[in-house]
């Protein structure tokens, strides 16, 4: 038997000390395929249904594999968000600390600018009348000074109250704006303390984001993770979408606005450049500020002709205006800092300095025509406003195809990666699409269902006689609308309704709004407060309804008697027309491939299943799905949604 059989069998160590433990057939199967691919160096890709317990079988054969191969870089685990980070920073590796018997070591790294600053919050306290007016600021500032002396983590997401973003950027370690050992912080700092703790762990915690930036770096000849052999991804179906928002570039006026800011607030007779900056600085800065309302308002006006989110950018070529004055002015600042005999505030103008360069390389590529893998275009970034010039448009770009830098910089020998999700992939040929897309040349593959009992747990209801919302949008809408409000009344609420956009989103809640109310239950909708302070309100009021679009289709759970129906309007297909999309299929179509049926129906089955699997997450949960999408019955791709549900759902013909 292998270590990792007997350690989650039903006499090991972990029944032995969790109460309530049940052996899972599909969970021992996981870790002992995992715990193979770790010790034969072979990549391995598994689909893992609800229920499973994924966790402890990925985590169990990497802490076996970092402590037997100590000197060989930790094993990096990667997750999608900083939450499941700490949950296994916080509960399930402290679980294994106690049952294992093992000494091992974890560390859960989160970006430099989490981090809090020792020299800079001194430098802000020292100077706290100029860098800031408002009383609400001021006392922020204090609050961090206290919380300062006994933190041990240092990190913002530890801070017991929030901050605004003005605050917490003059007090947090940045990239370019550190003395090293020449700070007579460097003992304490808790950034410097993290990275002496990354370089000795056995076990790193990271999220996508974060892990993904270092790919970028690393493709820029730097890092910040230490050298490892092996890694593993949580939610790996995220892969490709944080990895294209690492690897390419997205500049708005917020964020030129923002570098600007740092030097000198507008009208206010503070900050660096008041201080220490020249004449040239100060009129290069307002020319700056002209420069980039005017840059932003041009390409806010070129996308509000077209009317739509996006445009796409092709061969056209930028005005270069404003990268040259950001150039001219991160120069004269870096003058101005040499003049500075203060250590502290030199250091300070001299990050400025690089912050605008960097600023200015960024849009002077933004610029540039497409290369043959990169993709430009504008996005609306916002509602562009009169009053506030420079608004309503963002630059972006994003490589067409990932594969080639992943194979190098991820999945290339000697390193082993693992690749989890409970919805990896649609097709049945060795997860072929992920791994063409990752640039994964050969791995292990393994599909595993659900312990849950979904043909007792789930009614799946299939709504007929609707509009078909791709020839009848409006029709769809204003039916669908009125069905939706007559199942969360005949359901007494302790709802989900999953929508597919923003505008959808809006409509159903004015049209159940009243209605609801009337009948006692509460309506939340997301983006009318934080999406945490929603689902506490959901949990503490089962009765309530959530409706929302976008992240609500997966990594959210509400267990119990709160959410006994989930709604889904329509078939999640992605947004038409989104310029990085059509390129891909147009790349892929190149190559003899289908735009929708390799591309666009597989992404929307995937959020469809993760859409169906908030609903079920515990044995004891019951309830119904209900599917208002009439082209589940009318079309043929409807057989593949369904097709592509837990083993077990009764599907209703």
């Amino acid at each position: 038997m292998s270590d990792v059989a007997a350690l989650l069998g039903p006499d090991g160590a972990v029944a032995r000390r969790l109460d309530g433990y049940e052996t899972r057939d599909e969970q021992l199967e996981l870790a002992v395929a995992i715990e193979r691919g770790l010790r034969e160096r072979r990549h391995v890709l598994a689909e893992a249904g609800t229920g499973v317990g994924k966790s402890f079988a990925y985590l169990l054969p990497a802490v076996l594999h970092a402590t037997a191969n100590r000197g060989r870089g930790p094993v990096v685990v990667s997750t999608r968000t900083i939450a499941l980070q700490q949950q296994l920073e916080h509960k399930d590796i402290p679980f294994l600390q106690a049952v294992l018997g093992l000494e091992f070591s974890a560390v859960t790294a989160v970006g430099r600018n989490n981090y809090l600053c020792l020299r800079r919050m001194h430098l802000a306290t020292r100077e706290r009348g100029l860098l800031f007016d408002d009383p609400v600021q001021q006392e922020q500032l204090r609050g961090i000074v206290d919380w300062s002396l006994s933190t041990n983590e240092g990190t913002r997401m530890t801070l017991p109250f929030p901050t605004e973003r003005e605050v917490w950027d003059e007090v947090c370690a940045e990239h370019g704006n550190c003395l090293h050992r020449a700070c007579p912080h460097y003992e304490p700092c808790h950034y410097q303390a993290a990275r002496r703790r990354l370089g000795s762990a056995d076990l790193l915690i990271v999220n996508h984001a974060l892990y993904m930036s270092d790919v970028a770096l690393r493709l820029a000849g730097a890092s910040y993770l230490p050298a490892h052999e092996v890694v593993v991804f949580d939610e790996a179906h995220h892969l490709e979408r944080v990895a294209t928002e690492s690897l390419g570039l997205r500049v708005g006026y917020g964020t030129v606005a923002w570098h600007l800011r740092r030097l000198q607030p507008r009208n206010a007779p503070r900050g660096l450049l008041a201080r220490f900056g020249g004449a040239r600085s100060k009129v290069l800065l307002g020319q700056a500020r002209l420069c980039a309302e005017e840059f932003f308002d041009t390409l806010a006006a070129r996308l509000a002709q077209r009317r739509a989110d996006t445009l796409p950018l092709g061969d056209a070529e930028l005005d270069g205006s404003l990268a040259e004055l950001l150039d001219e002015l991160a120069a004269t600042v870096e003058d101005d800092a040499g003049r500075i005999e203060d250590l502290s505030p030199r250091t300070e103008m001299l990050a400025r300095a690089r912050g605008l360069a960097t600023l200015a390389h960024t849009l002077r590529a933004l610029g540039r025509a497409s290369t043959p893998n990169h993709v430009r275009w504008l996005e609306r970034s916002g509602r562009r406003r009169a009053d506030r010039p420079g608004t309503g448009a963002e630059l972006r770009s994003a490589p067409l195809e990932l594969g080639a830098a992943l194979r190098e910089q991820v999945f290339a020998a000697p390193r082993c990666a693992v690749l989890v999700s409970a919805t990896l992939d649609t097709d049945s040929a060795g997860f072929a699409r992920l791994r063409s897309k990752l640039g994964i040349d050969d791995a292990t593959t393994l599909r595993l269902g659900s312990p849950f009992d979904y043909g007792a747990q789930v009614d799946l209801v299939l709504d007929e006689a609707l509009p078909d919302p791709g020839t009848d949008p409006e029709g769809f809408a204003r039916e669908s609308a009125e069905r939706v409000l007559h199942h969360l009344l005949d359901n007494d609420g302790r709802a989900l309704v999953l929508c597919t956009s923003w505008a959808f989103v809006h409509r159903l809640a004015e049209t159940v709004r009243d209605r609801l109310q009337h009948a006692g239950i509460e309506l939340l909708v997301q983006g009318e407060r934080p999406q945490q302070e929603l689902l506490r309100a959901k949990r503490d009021d089962p009765r309530s309804v959530l409706i929302g679009t976008e992240s609500l289709w997966e990594g959210i759970d509400v267990p119990g008697d709160a959410l006994t129906l989930v709604l889904i309007t329509r078939f999640p297909f992605a947004q038409p027309g989104h310029p990085l999309t059509e390129a891909r299929i147009r790349a892929l179509e190149a190559k003899g491939g289908n735009g929708f049926r390799d591309h666009s129906l597989p992404e929307a089955i995937l959020k469809f299943r993760q859409g169906f699997g908030r609903l079920v997450r515990s044995r004891r949960d019951r309830g119904k799905v209900v599917v208002l999408d009439p082209r589940v019955r009318t079309k043929r791709y409807g057989r593949e949604f369904l097709a592509a549900l837990p083993t077990g759902v009764r599907v209703p013909w």
